[in-house]
């Protein structure tokens, strides 16, 4: 009858439909998830220490450099002072050599600390490096056991989806448009059951007249709707 060839149907879609929402909600899927992204974030993290040690890389080797000039300028100006005679010269020159000496001692200080940091990172990099080979294991672990769980949930709806191919082809195109729009409005659930007069998808009582109407429908092998809620309605 079409009644039970649309109950039926009805059977397979929502089988179908509580697979697809098993397969979007695999704890597989979390897990591959979480392996992913501690294995992204020692990568960036990689990256960013790298990053960091080629700025204090060129830090530094500016430092040496401008130290390097400050010098220079240093020894030009002690050769200076050897040879001057007035006091104030003396002085101005004295002044000069005390502002490079300070600017020395900054350059000295930042490029320890810029070692300091550099070392410390390095630690942290080898740390960071020696816990990726383990981390990319356990992300491919995830990825497979993901993987062989959505591989199963996909050989039970091929199956399913095979029994729904053989009873959508008992259908005429305006019953089977009919179930389908039914099954869009009422989120996927389109057939709905009488029990005694109430129409179980929307628990409401029909009429005398409706439920007379309802009984003849179906006596002549056709399908009608509950004039409540629109499902298509079977004994």
């Amino acid at each position: 009858m079409l009644s039970d060839d649309l109950v039926a149907l009805q059977e397979v879609d929502t089988a179908i439909d509580q697979l697809g929402f098993r397969r979007a909600r695999l704890p597989e899927r979390e897990a591959a998830a979480a392996a992913a992204s501690q294995r992204d974030v020692s990568r960036k993290r990689a990256a960013a220490i790298a990053a960091r040690q080629a700025e204090i890389e060129a830090a530094v080797a500016a430092a040496e450099k401008e130290g390097a000039d400050l010098t220079r300028q240093r020894e030009r100006l002690q050769a200076q002072l050897k040879t001057v005679i007035a006091p104030r010269e003396a002085e101005a020159l004295m002044h000069e050599l005390e502002t490079i000496a300070a600017r020395r001692d900054a350059l000295d200080d930042a490029e320890l600390e810029h070692l300091e940091e550099d070392a410390r990172l390095a630690g942290e990099l080898a740390e960071v490096e020696a816990a990726v080979p383990a981390q990319d294991d356990a992300q491919a672990a995830a990825a497979a056991a993901l993987a062989a769980a959505e591989a199963e949930i996909d050989a039970e709806v091929a199956t399913l989806t095979e029994r729904r191919n053989e009873l959508v082809g008992r259908f005429d195109a305006s019953a089977l448009a009919d179930y389908e729009a039914a099954r869009r409005h009422h989120g996927g659930v389109a057939i709905a059951r009488l029990d005694g007069r109430q129409c179980t998808g929307c628990h409401m009582d029909l009429s005398t007249s409706e439920f007379e109407r309802v009984k003849a429908t179906a006596a002549s092998d056709a399908i009608a709707e509950c004039p409540n809620c629109g499902r298509l309605l079977v004994p």
